[in-house]
């Protein structure tokens, strides 16, 4: 997982070669972990001012309650602030790697390499959502999910390798 994760900061840029299931689906998982960790630390973060609005709910309509909790996600402030803006930085960081490693993958699998493109623009909508709440841009979040959900299945084709290869791509240092 390390080899790969490795190799994916390397090729950061590489568009042109070629990249095997393994190395994108390490990565896949250690990005996973990466923002599964930061989900937690928001989590813990934003729980305690939760459990404050949850205590005045004797006091509070439901709508009222809904949309101070739903304020706490829209607004952050403090800490969970910090998670936030921490999360889309990282996220602005592996967005051009990730790009590459798509395209490197689905190159690998004989497809064509500009459907990384269409996965770009989907992570940049996740990011834009991070900070936007408008209800375009949520009902959107159901199509751009979908795209994903397309290139993720394209990215499991395995291997079909071709006379034209002489590079390294699959193999580690």
């Amino acid at each position: 997982m390390i080899k790969a994760y490795i190799k994916y900061w390397k090729k950061a840029g590489d568009l042109k070669s070629y990249s095997n299931r393994s190395d994108y689906w390490w990565v896949f998982l250690t990005n996973s972990i990466i923002f599964a960790i930061l989900s937690i630390l928001n989590f813990m973060v934003t729980i305690p001012k939760a459990g404050k609005i949850m205590s005045q709910s004797a006091t509070l309509s439901q709508k009222e309650i809904i949309q101070q909790v739903t304020d706490l996600y829209a607004n952050p402030t403090g800490g969970a602030l910090v998670i936030v803006i921490v999360t889309a930085l990282i996220g602005l960081a592996i967005l051009v790697p990730n790009i590459s490693l798509t395209a490197r993958r689905l190159r690998d699998a004989r497809f064509p390499w500009w459907i990384a493109l269409v996965f770009g623009v989907a992570a940049i909508y996740g990011l834009v959502t991070m900070f936007i709440h408008q209800d375009l841009l949520a009902k959107m979040g159901y199509f751009v999910g979908f795209i994903n959900f397309i290139i993720y299945i394209l990215c499991l084709f395995p291997t079909k390798y071709g006379i034209d290869e002489e590079d390294d791509s699959r193999t580690y240092e």
